[in-house]
């Protein structure tokens, strides 16, 4: 059997190492660290999107692994930074309806 290969941890991370990172299966989530390079920002759909691969977990269930589990798992002032990302499409989707009930 051949190992699953898990996403390497971006340089920019790297480049911190004081650095808190979750395990290595949210690397790929990554998607920067604040201005004062003192937590790793992650993107919280990406998080769910993997956590529900669990065939066992629903959606709802993954949020609330979220939660529970990785969420309120460190201190407050080390705790990575999860984000709601807005997809380009998203948002012009949005600007659309707006102009449209103009």
């Amino acid at each position: 059997m051949i190992a699953e290969i898990k996403p390497a941890i971006p340089d920019m991370v790297l480049e911190h190492p004081g650095l808190h990172v979750l395990t290595s299966e949210y690397n790929s989530c990554i998607i920067g660290i604040d201005d004062l390079c003192e937590r790793v920002i992650y993107d919280l759909n990406k998080m769910i999107d993997i956590i529900a691969e669990d065939p066992d977990l629903t959606r709802e269930d993954a949020w609330e692994h979220f939660y529970f589990n990785i969420q309120d798992c460190m201190p407050r002032d080390v705790k990575p930074i999860y984000v709601h990302t807005i997809a380009h499409d998203d948002h012009a989707n949005e600007e659309e309806k707006k102009s449209n009930n103009s």
